[in-house]
C-alpha cells in the first residue's frame, strides 16, 4: 500500500471540542490506578535500582506525576533512570500487568544496555523524535526484550516533562486504531512502526497542534491531541 498523504488529513470536530478544555485537566490530571505491591515487589526481587517504584500507600499515577519526575530526572544516575522506567510501564500497563515481569527480567539480563539505551533516549528525545526512537528500537528491534513501540514512545513522551513543544508523542494500537479509522491514515497499520513512520506521526500532530494552537489561542500540545486519539 501506498504511505498516506498525511497533508491532506483533517482533525476531526470532535477533537477540535475537546481541545477547549484546560490542558492541566485533560493531560496532567489524567491518572491511572497501578499495580503499588506487584512492581515494588518484583523489582526488589529481580535486585534492580529504582525500587521502590512508589510509596506503599500510592495507588495511582498521573501523568503530572511523571511531568514531575522527568523535570527532575538525572539522567548520569541508574537509580533515577530505572525508576523512571518502572513508574512509566506502571502508569502505561494500568493493573494488566501482561509480559511486565519479562520486561522487568530483560533489564535485569542486561543491565548496562538497557541503561545505556534509556539514557540515549531520554537525552535525544526533546530534540530528535528519530534518534530517540532508535535508541530504543534500533533497526527495527527491541533495545529491551518486550519493550516495543506503545511502552518506548511512553517512555519518549515522558521524558519531556509536559511541556506543550515536546515532540515526541505515545503511539500504541488503539491510537493508531483511530488515525485509521477516524483519520484516513490508511498506510500506518497496526503495530511494530519503524523510525521514519514513528517520525511522520510525531510531524501529523505538530501539525495539527500548531493549526490548533492558532485557532484557540494558546499553545497546543502534541499530547492533547493524542489524548483524544487514544480515547475518543
Amino acid at each position: 500500500m501506498a504511505p498516506t498523504d498525511l497533508s491532506r488529513l483533517q482533525l476531526p470536530h470532535a477533537c477540535r471540542e475537546a481541545l477547549a478544555e484546560p490542558r492541566a485537566e485533560r493531560m496532567d490530571a489524567h491518572t491511572i490506578p497501578i499495580a503499588t505491591d506487584w512492581w515494588n515487589t518484583e523489582t526488589a526481587a529481580a535486585r534492580l535500582p529504582g525500587t521502590p517504584v512508589t510509596g506503599p500507600d500510592v495507588t495511582r499515577l498521573s501523568r503530572g506525576d511523571l511531568f514531575e519526575d522527568a523535570a527532575g530526572l538525572d539522567t548520569d544516575s541508574d537509580e533515577e533512570l530505572l525508576r523512571f522506567l518502572w513508574r512509566v510501564l506502571a502508569w502505561g500497563s494500568g493493573m494488566k500487568l501482561r509480559l511486565n515481569r519479562k520486561r522487568v527480567q530483560a533489564v535485569a539480563n542486561d543491565p548496562s544496555s538497557a541503561l545505556a539505551a534509556l539514557r540515549q533516549a531520554l537525552r535525544t528525545a526533546p530534540e530528535d523524535p528519530a534518534q530517540a526512537y532508535e535508541a530504543l528500537r534500533p533497526g527495527g528491534r527491541n533495545a529491551i526484550a518486550y519493550l516495543g513501540p506503545a511502552f518506548s514512545t511512553k517512555v519518549l513522551y515522558f521524558a519531556g516533562a509536559g511541556s506543550p513543544d515536546h515532540p515526541c508523542a505515545i503511539l500504541d494500537s488503539q491510537v493508531a486504531a483511530t488515525l485509521k479509522n477516524t483519520c484516513g491514515w490508511d498506510s500506518l497499520g497496526a503495530y511494530g512502526w519503524p523510525t521514519a513512520t514513528y517520525v511522520r506521526y510525531c510531524a501529523l500532530l505538530d501539525r495539527w497542534a500548531q493549526e490548533e494552537s492558532g485557532r484557540l489561542g494558546r499553545r497546543i500540545g502534541a499530547d492533547e491531541i493524542e489524548r483524544w486519539l487514544f480515547r475518543p
